[in-house]
């Protein structure tokens, strides 16, 4: 048997069905995910193994065709009747064909996974070999169904017609499956979750749910068997039953709203903090970030420590890479989100004291307007500079000259700025602990508060 295998391995299309699936994963993931921030694909192992899943919406359909044109390989050669006639079973003959095409759109998948793998940096779970566990068997479902289709319909059409089919399949579930505003719900949403990948993550402190990865791998292992009896079965309809009974039990475990699909990891969400000095606290996702970030956070504390009630500790909000706005948080304690720092941009990224003034802008607080929002955020971040320097004791500029708002917000900045340091000191420290509680409670104009009206 190891021998046929092989054979199988060198003569079949195994090797061409690897290398097509390594091709499009390493292209699709080099211009698909995003290319930095906390959710890239070699940041966390929960984003590797979700990403490299990513790239199958593609292969998914083209394993299919060319698992059909391997499929159809006896008809071409002239041997269907030759080895239909001989006494040995069917399930040994198809057992090495398909054996050998397993081998090789597994080892592609876990070759992209190794690339990176080696890049990854965060801590471990055990759940992410899970959910890429799935993904190898969605894999082998689609080459072993590609081969068993064929075998049930030999036509020189049947690997064309099952590509372009499956990519239509695949195409439509993604589209109406999307996780946004408008996502479907019920049976609709169960129906599209059983495409090869999982839903693009928001964040690292999400994961997908138990029972979403249970039902897709539920489902693709009935698949699997079921490509694997139309090329053993005498019987074509005998095939069927293990992808019914796979489809029936996965479809009710399906999460029935897209805020089931994806639920809180209460270990990434867990704190790690520092042992000496100003209490600075990460997420478990990023505390290997902690020594980076401890020493910047604990001085923009001593900056803060001229405010009449200063902050007295540093902790990281979790939150999606991707906000729209925030709900009020105390300002006893500075509130921050890696992501909206700027520090894991692949170009300039915010470190040492370009991180504690980012920490300082705004007096202590976060921006109420995330990077999704569709508000201006012109006039928070003029109010929030203006803040951070007098924090600071100098005008600090917070967003580069290159930036979209630079120009709008220097022209407030300005005059802001000024009419702020000539008032009283008193005056001044009412103004910013104003401006504090507006952006603390985000209800309000903070550059009103700031400047009581003048602007």
């Amino acid at each position: 048997m190891v021998r046929v295998l092989g054979v199988e391995l060198r003569r079949s299309a195994a090797p061409l069905l690897g290398v097509v699936v390594l091709v499009i994963a390493l292209v699709v993931l080099r211009m698909g995910p995003p290319n930095s921030g906390s959710v890239t694909w070699t940041r966390q192992w929960g984003m590797l193994a979700e990403w490299v899943r990513f790239p199958l919406m593609f292969s998914w359909p083209v394993v299919v065709g060319l698992g059909a044109l391997q499929g159809l390989r006896d008809r071409r050669s002239g041997v269907e009747e030759l080895f239909a006639s001989t006494p040995r079973p069917r399930a040994h003959r198809a057992l090495a064909l398909l054996g050998a095409l397993g081998i090789g759109v597994v080892t592609a998948q876990l070759v992209v996974t190794a690339i990176g793998a080696v890049r990854v940096d965060g801590y471990w779970q055990w759940s992410w070999l899970l959910v890429l566990l799935v993904g190898l068997v969605a894999l082998v479902a689609a080459a072993w169904l590609g081969a068993g289709l064929a075998r049930l319909v030999p036509s020189p059409l049947t690997p064309p017609v099952l590509a372009v089919g499956a990519l239509v399949l695949v195409a439509t579930a993604l589209r109406v499956g999307d996780l946004d505003d408008d996502a479907p719900s019920g049976l609709v949403l169960r129906l599209t979750l059983l495409r090869p990948s999982t839903p693009s993550p928001r964040d690292v402190f999400h994961e997908p749910a138990g029972s979403f990865t249970l039902a897709q791998g539920l489902f693709y292992a009935g698949l699997a068997l079921t490509a694997f009896l139309l090329l053993a079965a005498r019987k074509w309809w005998q095939a069927l039953l293990p992808v019914v009974l796979a489809a029936a039990v996965a479809v009710p475990l399906m999460p029935g709203t897209p805020e089931e699909v994806r639920v809180a990891s209460a270990v990434a969400m867990s704190e790690v903090c520092t042992d000496s000095g100003p209490r600075v606290c990460l997420t478990r996702a990023h505390g290997h970030e902690l020594a980076e970030v401890a020493g910047p956070a604990q001085e923009a504390l001593r900056q803060l420590a001229k405010l009449p009630d200063p902050p007295r500790s540093v902790r990281e909000k979790p939150g999606p890479v991707w906000s729209a706005s925030r709900e009020a948080e105390p300002t006893d304690v500075v509130w921050i989100n890696l992501d909206e720092l700027n520090y894991f941009l692949i170009n300039e990224p915010a470190r040492g004291e370009e991180l504690t003034k980012r920490m300082v802008a705004g007096a202590g607080t976060r921006p109420c307007h995330g990077m999704a929002s569709p508000e201006d955020p012109t006039r928070e971040i003029a109010a929030r500079t203006v803040a951070g320097s007098w924090v600071a004791g100098r005008l600090v500029p917070l967003l580069s000259p290159q930036s979209w708002y630079a120009k709008d917000v220097d022209a407030l900045v300005g005059p802001a700025w000024e009419a702020l340091r000539a008032l009283p000191e008193q005056e001044q420290v009412a103004r910013v602990q104003a401006m504090r509680a507006v952006q603390g409670a985000c209800s309000g104009d903070p550059l009103t508060a700031l400047t009581s009206g003048a602007l």
